[in-house]
């Protein structure tokens, strides 16, 4: 059990809101003696987790009133010498409303490390602790610089609903990322470099073509700062590895690397940076093969994490399928708010639907159902398997409003599967 964490005086969070779905993974741990890796989920689902480790007090006049809106949240687990490490990728936004509408006063986009000792998984819940910690401190250190700025946003924030897939991010609007030492991945996406620092670039290696790795060398009598994401030279970016830098290649709206690995390495197996904890299970499994390889990989935009670059032959992860029909045929015609792990999920109308697509977890996900501010009806749907077809279940709301979801037989689940209209789907 971690320390709940004080909300910044002067906001009061009304609510907190996932950008993607509530009951979805959020990375990846290590399980047994082999440390086979498998993915984490927060028990109560995201939300109700993190309001959860949120302490704030009554709201008092003058307060400024925000929702909290999470973009990305997304562990890791690292075997480094002899102890693991912990990473935790997270994107937070602090919005409010006005009579103008709604708007970003503050955004978070970072990974953050913390020690895990023998047993990461053990820590992973101040992991995630720590790194919301992080976020809510560089609010306030924000606040106090007046760094502050109101943006607003092209409509009202939406639950399960990203609206920043093309977001404009300085570094994007930028022809080449501006001369300079990055301390942090949001200095380097906001452009904003340290320029006080001499410095230059040289290849760590002979075999300029095997990575792009280069060595940072400051000018004389300059101390290298404590903190560095990476650089620029004012042609190309490089981000940290540990204590060496990997070119970033602009490739459209991404920046993309190859990270090589030879047989046995050495460099496998060391703290090789924060910016490649997410990556590092792929790291480690490409240095056991018997012939060189290469990863591809890319800058996360949301997170400043390197993660393997997905390719067009790329696999997609089977899920555990299950569709919620709102029978046309109930005795009210209401909308009905179907809820996950507690969590809004969506607002269903007469005849329309529902289809959750689950990563595969062993303990039962409770999904429920319920009309205005009544109490909800809540099942509990087993997401360990998977099928090509989902699940079907009927959810009928009856006289008094009492609910009632059921399970149909495979037969009436194809006849319903057939028949669906993809416009009534809610979103």
């Amino acid at each position: 059990m971690v320390d709940r964490l004080v909300v910044p005086e002067g906001i009061f969070l009304d609510s907190v809101i996932t950008s993607f779905s509530d009951s979805a993974s959020v990375g990846m741990v290590m399980k047994g003696m082999g440390n086979r890796r498998v993915p984490a989920y927060m028990a109560n689902g995201i939300r109700a987790s993190v309001q959860g480790l949120l302490e704030q007090g009554e709201p008092a006049p003058g307060m400024l009133h925000c929702t909290m809106r999470i973009n990305a949240l997304e562990v890791e687990e690292l075997a480094e010498s002899f102890s693991e490490n912990c990473y935790c990728g997270l994107n937070f936004e602090l919005l409010t409303r006005t009579d103008s509408g709604w708007y970003r006063i503050f955004d978070r986009a970072a990974t953050t490390m913390l020690k895990g000792g023998m047993d990461a998984t053990a820590q992973q819940e101040a992991n995630v602790a720590a790194a919301f910690a992080s976020g809510l401190a560089a609010f306030s250190a924000a606040r106090q610089t007046g760094q502050l700025a109101r943006t607003p946003l092209p409509a009202p924030p939406q639950a399960g609903f990203f609206d920043g897939a093309d977001r404009s991010y300085a570094v994007l609007e930028a022809g080449t990322p501006a001369r300079g030492i990055y301390a942090n991945y949001q200095d380097f996406r906001d452009q904003r470099p340290d320029t006080t620092v001499g410095f230059t670039l040289k290849p760590a290696g002979t075999d300029r073509q095997a990575m792009p790795l280069m060595k940072l060398k400051t000018d004389k009598g300059v101390q290298v700062p404590e903190t560095i994401w990476g650089v620029s030279d004012g042609r190309q970016a490089y981000i940290n590895s540990g204590g060496k830098y990997l070119g970033l290649d602009r490739s459209g709206r991404a920046f993309t690397s190859e990270y090589s690995i030879q047989p046995g390495s050495t460099d496998v197996g060391v703290a090789v940076g924060v910016s490649f904890g997410m990556i590092g299970a792929a790291v480690y499994m490409a240095s056991t093969a018997s012939t060189p390889r290469a990863i591809p990989v890319e800058l996360d935009l949301l997170t400043g994490t390197l993660k393997p670059r997905k390719t067009s032959d790329t696999k997609t992860e089977p899920t555990s399928d299950h569709l919620f029909l709102y029978s046309r045929f109930s005795a009210v015609d209401t909308v009905l708010e179907m809820l996950v792990y507690g969590g809004h999920e969506a607002d269903l109308v007469s005849d329309g639907y529902r289809r959750l697509a689950l990563v595969p977890r062993p303990a039962p996900v409770p999904v429920s159902f319920r009309v205005g501010p009544g109490e909800p009806v809540t099942i509990h749907i087993n997401a360990a398997t998977t099928s090509s077809d989902p699940v079907v279940y009927l959810v009928n709301v009856r006289k008094g409003d009492r609910i009632t979801v059921d399970k149909v037989n495979s037969e009436m689940a194809a006849s319903i599967l057939r028949k669906l209209d993809p416009a009534k789907e809610a979103r």
